[in-house]
């Protein structure tokens, strides 16, 4: 297997979080979010092993600060959510969601199972964060069902459930 070069470099990049300066929190008329996401992980590489999968979500963790901070002072109503896979780092992202002129479902309603994952590592993990943690079975890209992990403060935003 060909070794990947630059990884140090990936990875200290992570938390990068500059493209939240070209997000408008001024809750003027053209600061909406339409199921607005991002995520921390486009290459997959977070899937070689859970210690990278960890780099990943720390990263991702990193940018929930900044995000919060600027949500916590956001005039409109908003929904905001970070939703986990339970298998797949690439689909790991962050969520804000408001009335928008495109015309989607505001406030979004998501029914939960909470189903139990078997990824312990996981879970340990998210349960350390301080989050409300609801999970919903969903299927991924090749039709396989997993387990996603969806958080949300109780005082940020309003709920998704």
């Amino acid at each position: 297997m060909k070794k990947k070069r630059g990884l140090k470099r990936y990875y200290r990049n992570l938390g990068d979080y500059s493209f939240l300066e070209n997000l408008d929190f001024s809750g003027g008329n053209n600061s909406w979010f339409d199921f607005y996401h991002f995520h921390i992980d486009n290459t997959g590489l977070g899937n070689k092993s859970w210690k990278s999968r960890k780099q990943h979500l720390d990263a991702l963790f990193k940018v929930t600060e900044k995000i919060e901070g600027k949500l916590r002072n956001y005039s409109k109503d908003f929904q905001y959510w970070i939703a986990i896979s339970e298998n797949d780092s690439y689909d790991d992202s962050i969520y804000i969601h408001t009335q928008n002129p495109n015309g989607s479902e505001f406030p979004v309603s998501i029914v939960f199972d909470n189903k139990k994952s078997l990824n312990t590592n996981l879970t340990a993990y998210l349960a350390q964060k301080g989050y409300n943690i609801q999970t919903k079975m969903l299927l991924d890209f090749n039709e396989k069902e997993e387990i996603n992990f969806f958080l949300t403060k109780n005082d940020l935003g309003l709920k998704i459930e």
